[in-house]
């Protein structure tokens, strides 16, 4: 995900004791937050109930928030829905005289759908902006698929959208919306990052758009009925539940399968991260509460193939990653 889309996110600040996650024991002092477009399953497979848990709302990365220099010496830990430069890191660091590390727990996804039945087509991220987006081509919208492509189906363009400013919508924005603009528009996308944000995620306001009202089963029931030429866009998680209902296109030349995402071949795929901050003055007992948190988050019944997170929508590492992730977050917390 690029930088830009970062200020779109919103906070949530979770607790340390998680009723999904038996493993996790409580861990006083020791927050966990989390960025709000990681959506709702997957917080509330975190979510705690600890004495210390309150909202915090803010225009920046749940990163941000936990590097705020206010929390003292406790460490703290962040669920990122992106990936954090170097600069990023840095400035943490300096802003929570700490000592700061990344780990990778899995990843998420978004997928371009049809109904079972329909004819199926190969996508590429630019040809979706030129079709769905406000400033994809001129100043008509295009109504046919061949008019993107002559390849395509001579089939009238539609879409179901996610809600409105939900996780699935912002990932799509981000990992379809953004990175086909870049590609079909490069020439007129704005400088200024909100403004560029602005430009590429908009979609059409016309009837060729719609968003639904509902989760999994509201997708199931569009496509009993939507005509040929229609698409939706679902997140991974809930492509797995839709398996009988729907099958994905091809975009950008890759389904969206376990082996594709694992070898980066599928595009629209961002890291879930997991930020380690560990203020300088903080104590031995700090460090174990925050070390035994991690490993916690980080364990096969968390984030395995069987674990807790992913039915909410993590996509799992390869074994030998998750390894290596506790690995790292153990040793960066057990150091002195």
């Amino acid at each position: 995900m690029c930088d830009a889309s970062v200020t779109r996110v919103a906070i949530v600040l979770i607790a340390l004791l998680v009723a999904s996650l038996p493993a996790i024991a409580a861990s006083p002092g020791v927050p966990l937050f989390a960025d709000s477009d990681l959506g709702n399953a997957l917080a509330q497979a975190v979510a705690g109930l600890g004495t210390d848990a309150k909202q915090v709302n803010a225009s920046h990365s749940a990163g941000v928030v936990a590097c705020a220099p206010a929390l003292g010496a406790t460490p703290r830990l962040a669920l990122l829905s992106h990936s954090s430069s170097r600069a990023e890191l840095d400035r943490c660091a300096q802003a929570a005289s700490a000592e700061v590390h990344v780990v990778e727990i899995g990843r998420q996804a978004v997928a371009l759908v049809v109904p079972m039945n329909s004819p199926v087509w190969a996508l590429d991220s630019g040809a979706v902006f030129r079709a769905l987006g406000r400033n994809g081509v001129g100043e008509a919208y295009p109504t046919t698929w061949d008019a993107i492509d002559a390849s395509y189906p001579k089939l009238p363009i539609g879409v179901l959208l996610p809600s409105a400013q939900s996780p699935v919508q912002q990932l799509f924005g981000a990992l379809i919306m953004e990175q086909g603009c870049d590609r079909a528009a490069a020439a007129r996308i704005p400088f200024d990052r909100n403004d560029r944000i602005g430009f590429c995620d908009a979609v059409r306001d016309d009837s060729a758009v719609t968003h639904r009202r509902g989760g999994t089963q509201y997708v199931a029931n569009w496509a009993a009925v939507a005509p040929a030429g229609q698409i939706a866009v679902v997140s991974l998680a809930e492509l797995r539940q839709l398996d009988r209902h729907v099958v994905p296109l091809l975009l950008d030349g890759a389904l969206p399968t376990a082996a594709n995402i694992a070898s980066g071949r599928y595009s629209a795929v961002d890291s879930i991260d997991l930020m380690i901050v560990v203020p300088n003055e903080a104590n031995s007992a700090q460090r174990m509460a925050a070390r035994d948190l991690a490993f916690s988050l980080l364990a096969e019944d968390s984030i395995g193939p069987a674990g807790s997170l992913s039915p909410a929508g993590l996509l799992p590492l390869p074994p030998a990653e998750r390894l290596a992730a506790r690995s790292q977050a153990v040793a960066f917390l057990e150091k002195r």
